[in-house]
């Protein structure tokens, strides 16, 4: 519970999916007692499709799009470890 009522800190603008109403936004959260960061997304998918309770939710890009997704994540796990105070200064290089 301590994440899904922290502040958002950061977001991304939202990329659409191929349906009009479906989006995808990435954002970094703030736990509420402010010693944890966290990556996270927002979206409403194209739709879903699964046994009832247990939805397997589904959004789908281009390429274009798909590329600004990876790029947008990218930027918020930059943006999170500037900001986590737990975690060394460096970045791995990882992708």
């Amino acid at each position: 519970m301590n994440v899904l009522f922290g502040d958002v800190i950061h977001a991304t603008p939202r990329e659409h999916g191929i349906n009009s109403g479906s989006f995808f936004e990435w954002r970094v959260k703030k736990s509420l007692d402010s010693t944890q960061i966290y990556v996270s997304l927002a979206m409403i998918p194209d739709g879903y499709a699964g046994s009832e309770g247990s939805p397997t939710n589904h959004i789908n890009f281009d390429l274009v799009t798909a590329t600004r997704v990876r790029d947008k994540l990218n930027e918020c796990i930059e943006f999170a470890r500037r900001h986590d105070r737990s975690m060394p200064n460096h970045t791995t290089g990882d992708n």
